[in-house]
C-alpha cells in the first residue's frame, strides 16, 4: 500500500493561544541566563510548539554569543536583559563584576555615574542611548579610548533600537584599536622625518604656532626660543665615506640633540643637514645656554670606518613673541645661523 505525498508530511499542531504566556515567561528566564542552553535541558517541554520555541531561543543565544563584539540587549528602560560571552569575558578580564555590568543592571545609570565622575565619552554615550530609547534617532555611534595599564585600546560604542512592540536597544562595543593604530601611524609618518623620527617642517611650524598662541609674552621675559642648526662639513662625510655613513652621522646627531634639549622642547629635522629646536617659555639667557649645550653635544667626534671625524654645528638663535609670524621667526633664526656660519668661514680663512 502506497502513501500519498500529503500523508508523508508530518502533522504539526497549530500554536495555541494558551501557550503564549508560558513562552513569554520562558523567554524572560532565557534572557537573564548567561548560558541558557544549560537550563534548557532541565526545562519541561509541554508541547511540540514549546520545543520549537526552545530551539529558536537556543539558536538566538548561540547567535548572540557568536558575535565578535561585546554586545548587550537593553529593555525600554535601559536595563540589561542579556549579554553575550564577549561582554562577560571583557568585564572579567578587566577586573569588572557581572553584578555591576551584567544582566539586571541599568545601563543608563552606569553611563550616568561615569559621566558625573567627569568622563566626557560616557556623557556622550549616555546622550546617544537616551536618544535611541526615545526613538529620536535610529543609531548612535561614538569612538572612545579605553586603555589598560599595558595596552592602548579604542572602541566604538554602537547603539541601535529594537523595534516596536518590544522596544529597547542593542549596545555593542566594537574594538577598533587596529584601525586607530594604523591612523596614528599614518599621522606620525606625515608629521615626522622618516630617517630620524624628529618632527618635520610641517609639525615644527605647528608647534611654534601653538607655543606663541599659548604663551604670548613680552621679549626678555618668557618667550618662545628658536634654534636653527646646520651641521658643519657634513657634505664631506657623504663625499668621502658614502651616504650610509652620512645617515649614521645624522642619527647620532639626532640622539645627541634629543639628549641636550629640555623635555618640553621640540626638535625637528627640516631637511638635509638642517635641524631646529622650538623652546617655549624661555628667556634669552636660558636660550643662549641651551644653544651652547647643544653645540658641545654635537661637537663630539664621530667614528667612521675607523676614523675620527668632527662634524660640528652652526646654531642661530631667535627669541620670538606673539608679534611675529611663524615664517618670520624661522627666517630670522635661519639668518642668525648663517651669520655665525659666515664668521666661522672667515675665521678659518684668516687662520
Amino acid at each position: 500500500m502506497t502513501r500519498s505525498k500529503q500523508d508523508a508530511i508530518p502533522h504539526r499542531p497549530k500554536p495555541r493561544l494558551s501557550n503564549y504566556r508560558h513562552r513569554l515567561r520562558l523567554m524572560s528566564r532565557l534572557a537573564q541566563d548567561s548560558v541558557p542552553l544549560r537550563r534548557i535541558k532541565n526545562m519541561a517541554i509541554d508541547s511540540h510548539t514549546d520545543g520549537d520555541y526552545l530551539n529558536m531561543a537556543g539558536f538566538a543565544r548561540a547567535v548572540l554569543d557568536a558575535l565578535p563584539d561585546a554586545t548587550a540587549i537593553l529593555d525600554s528602560s535601559g536595563t540589561i536583559i542579556a549579554v553575550n560571552r564577549v561582554w562577560l569575558m571583557f568585564a572579567l578580564d578587566n577586573g569588572g563584576n557581572p553584578e555591576t555590568t551584567g544582566v539586571g543592571v541599568n545601563y543608563l545609570e552606569v553611563c550616568a555615574r561615569a559621566a558625573e565622575s567627569g568622563c566626557i565619552d560616557a556623557a556622550e554615550v549616555l546622550a546617544g542611548l537616551r536618544a535611541v530609547l526615545a526613538g529620536e534617532t535610529v543609531e548612535s555611534d561614538r569612538e572612545y579610548p579605553c586603555p589598560s595599564p599595558t595596552v592602548g585600546r579604542w572602541f566604538t560604542s554602537r547603539i541601535t533600537p529594537i523595534g516596536d512592540p518590544i522596544g529597547g536597544a542593542v549596545v555593542s562595543h566594537v574594538n577598533i584599536s587596529r584601525r586607530k593604530m594604523s591612523e596614528q601611524d599614518l599621522a606620525h609618518r606625515a608629521s615626522h622625518d622618516p630617517l630620524t623620527g624628529l618632527a618635520n617642517r610641517l609639525l615644527f611650524a605647528d608647534r611654534i604656532s601653538e607655543a606663541l598662541r599659548i604663551h604670548p609674552s613680552r621679549r626678555g621675559a618668557t618667550a618662545v626660543g628658536l634654534l636653527y642648526l646646520d651641521l658643519d662639513d657634513f657634505k664631506s662625510v657623504n663625499d668621502t665615506y658614502g651616504h650610509d655613513a652620512g645617515d649614521e652621522v645624522l642619527l647620532t646627531a639626532t640622539h645627541r640633540l634629543r639628549s641636550a634639549v629640555r623635555r618640553n622642547d621640540t626638535a625637528a629635522r627640516l631637511g638635509g643637514d638642517e635641524f631646529a629646536v622650538c623652546a617655549p617659555q624661555i628667556t634669552l639667557d636660558q636660550l643662549t645656554r641651551l644653544a651652547h649645550r647643544i653645540e658641545v653635544a654635537l661637537g663630539e667626534p664621530h667614528h667612521i670606518h675607523g676614523n675620527e671625524v668632527h662634524v660640528g654645528a652652526s646654531i642661530g638663535t631667535y627669541l620670538a613673541d606673539e608679534s611675529v609670524t611663524v615664517a618670520e621667526a624661522l627666517r630670522l633664526a635661519d639668518k642668525s645661523m648663517y651669520a655665525i656660519k659666515r664668521k666661522r668661514s672667515e675665521h678659518k680663512l684668516l687662520a
